[in-house]
């Protein structure tokens, strides 16, 4: 092997070797020639070109990215501080996060990402809007494909860019009747919905979507449709890990962002003050009936993201019980948000046919009802699913904790609540939701408590059932009032006052977790048991839907009509 010209100490440089020492040359030998601050000043130039010659500029940049990108995928990133030090601000910040991030020769280089970022924070608050959302949708698009890079430099220093640029675009508020928040936003949904992005990355977006919630809620507008589409999506990832912090921001966000939510509680954003006036849609111009219209489809959505987190289904991956409990709890919330009027329903577009189109709602039921009912929907069809559902349960010996469960949320909401809706509503929630829901219940239990039988009169299946739970107390009922009390001492309660269907949901599940009779004048007492002492009781059928959720179904039935219907 000695004796071959290209092997040893003495070898001659291969042809791809010269080539490349060659370039290096030439590359020194141009930085050299050139000064780097004319460099810089072709980047913050672009202020000075026109719509049509900024678009094909950074067309032609993303192309130069995309190259420097496919470099040594399994090396540092490089080039990593070639850019000058005249960044702005946020450009400069994601400078310093790749730097430390390590440096590879030869490995993907993002001297020209971190020029994009650049550029966009120099057009970004100049252009017009209409050709801004143009140029944010190619860089957009751009970001999106580099965060789901296998390189996880790569594709962090991707989603670190868009967070900051995204915190400097949502400085500005957004004007009504725009959504360019729900255009910039959308290339952390475009990332959470790619099937080969990375675990980390999409931690990684939670995390910024929290962090743009804290700081920013105040001025969100279109931007919360993509959030409450990523947190959707993160109910149904495949990692428990996501999945607990997308529920976690969630909670956060009712905790802490209700009143961003919920602006009509102030009615700020029709300029008027008189609340009656807002509800009457015909007072109302047209921009407001469009703002109304999209205030009421953000509650959807949000309603929808809680929704997401009940398992209704058998899966692979399992969601925690925990995580759906906690979710009924959120439906409690928005029953108690929408009969407050803290949340109007839209003023036009109801229809019945299309589920992923605004303005679902039922059929049989006059224009006002059906408005009414487009924001009911998703809470009432979502607590029906969770009623049937076929996904297990069982946790402590104690079986259909989140069919169960849905029953309870579902009887607290008309308990408290149910005076708002109309003998119209009423029978479309019997027909359409709960009757429906309890007989896919019933059919699809194929456990052997139906066929039990015994030669003795005196045992029958019947013995296998639970008991219906006892009617609750009243709103103002003083157990009940100690239990919010001892609620809203624990340090990670929300800072917002329970509402009343909210704080029936809560005592009810806490008289489940510690094993109590469903008096819940006594929820207080059990809140303060210690949770690890409590004995698990075994039920004979856990897993049985007739035997654990049917009583408390006919139970929510007759108590319904007895407290609400026939009164």
């Amino acid at each position: 092997d000695a004796d071959e010209p290209s092997a040893g100490f003495f070898r001659s440089p291969t042809q791809a070797e010269v080539t490349r020492g060659i370039e290096e040359n030439n590359g020194r030998a141009i930085l050299a020639a050139v000064n780097e601050i004319l460099i810089d000043k072709v980047f913050s130039s672009t202020v000075n070109l026109s719509v049509t010659s900024m678009y094909h500029f950074i067309e032609q940049l993303i192309d130069v990215s995309m190259g420097e990108i496919c470099g040594d995928s399994k090396r540092g990133l490089s080039d990593v501080t070639a850019a000058s030090s005249s960044l702005q601000p946020a450009a400069q910040g994601a400078k310093t996060t790749a730097s430390r991030s390590g440096h590879g020769d030869g490995g993907p280089r993002v001297f020209s990402m971190q020029r994009l970022v650049e550029v966009a924070d120099y057009n970004m608050n100049i252009r017009p809007r209409l050709a801004w959302a143009k140029m944010w949708e190619m860089m957009g698009n751009h970001f999106a494909t580099i965060g789901c890079q296998d390189n996880a430099m790569v594709s962090m220093y991707a989603i670190d860019a868009l967070r900051q640029l995204s915190f400097k675009f949502l400085e500005k508020p957004e004007l009504a009747d725009f959504n360019f928040q729900r255009l910039f936003l959308r290339p952390f949904l475009d990332i959470m919905e790619n099937p080969t992005s990375r675990d980390d990355i999409r931690e990684l977006i939670l995390r910024c979507v929290d962090n743009m919630i804290r700081s920013m809620s105040h001025n969100i507008r279109s931007g919360w449709k993509i959030f409450f589409s990523i947190l959707t999506l993160s109910a149904s990832d495949p990692s428990e890990k996501i999945s607990t912090l997308g529920l976690a921001v969630l909670q956060r966000l009712l905790d802490e962002h209700l009143d961003q939510l919920c602006r009509l509680t102030t009615f700020d954003e029709f300029g008027v003050e008189d609340k009656e006036e807002v509800k009457d849609s015909e007072q109302m111009t047209a921009l407001q009936r469009r703002q109304r219209n999209a205030n009421a489809e953000d509650f959807v959505g949000l309603c929808h993201a809680s929704m997401s987190f009940v398992q209704t289904e058998e899966s692979d991956n399992p969601l925690p019980i925990g995580l759906s409990m906690r979710a009924l709890c959120h439906t409690a919330c928005y029953a108690d948000l929408i009969s407050e009027d803290k949340v109007l329903p839209p003023v036009s577009g109801s229809q019945p046919s299309d589920p992923n189109a605004a303005g679902y709602t039922y059929e049989g039921l006059s224009n006002e009802e059906a408005l009414e009912m487009v924001l009911w929907r998703p809470i009432l069809d979502g607590l029906a699913a969770g009623i049937c559902s076929t996904a297990p349960s069982s946790s402590g010996g104690v079986g259909c904790l989140v069919q169960r469960g849905s029953v309870i949320t579902m009887r607290a909401i008309l308990l408290r609540h149910g005076h708002v809706f109309s003998t119209s509503q009423w029978s479309v929630i019997l027909r359409q939701v709960i009757l429906p829901a309890i007989q896919i219940g019933a059919e699809y239990d194929t456990s052997p408590v139906t066929t039990i039988t015994s030669e003795s009169p005196s045992v029958s299946s019947l013995d296998f059932l639970n008991e219906a739970l006892p009617l609750p107390p009243t709103a103002d009922d003083e157990g009940l009032m100690k239990f919010a009390e001892l609620a809203e001492s624990d340090e990670s309660a929300p800072t917002r006052p329970l509402g009343t269907a909210e704080l029936l949901v809560e005592a009810s599940f806490a008289d489940l977790r510690h094993g109590g009779d469903g008096d819940l004048r006594k929820a207080h007492g059990l809140a303060k048991k210690n949770q690890d002492g409590k004995k698990d009781t075994e039920q004979p059928f856990p897993d049985s839907w007739i035997a654990t959720t049917a009583p408390v179904a006919l139970g929510m039935l007759t108590d319904a009509f007895s407290e609400v219907v026939l009164d």
